[in-house]
């Protein structure tokens, strides 16, 4: 059951802290800070949700399950390599001026993407635990 808990407790900080990085953008992209602050929830979030994969990877191998087996796990996988390459494209556009606007509109709407199918995802495990 602590794996559970550890699975729980990492993607639903990933998400919160993912939708706290949202909420700077969309609010207090003003301030001076903004980006490093956006940045910085951007990377934290994804190593709460990586924290998350590695809890549901000990916690399927401890129940001798088949692993990717149900839809959820199938989420979850789309939302790790969401949660992954989101960061990669915004510093993309850092890196690769010439493209900046491409790089920009895929970051943004890879981002927004990612917010849509963790919270799905998140309702898919609630609903897989019988908690809804």
């Amino acid at each position: 059951m602590t794996a559970f808990y550890a699975h729980a407790g990492g993607v639903t900080a990933g998400f919160l802290v993912l939708a706290a990085g949202f909420v700077i953008v969309k609010f207090f992209r003003q301030k001076r800070w903004w980006l490093k602050a956006h940045r910085m929830a951007g990377y934290a979030g994804a190593l709460c949700f990586l924290a998350g994969l590695a809890a549901a990877v000990a916690m399927v191998a401890q129940s001798g399950e088949a692993h990717l087996k149900l839809p959820h796990a199938w989420l979850g996988i789309s939302t790790i390599a969401l949660v992954v390459a989101t960061p990669v494209v915004g510093q993309l556009q850092f890196r690769i001026r010439s493209r900046i606007r491409q790089l920009r509109s895929v970051h943004r709407w890879s981002g927004r993407l990612t917010l849509a199918l963790a919270l799905l995802t998140l309702l898919s495990g609630l609903r897989t635990a019988g908690i809804i």
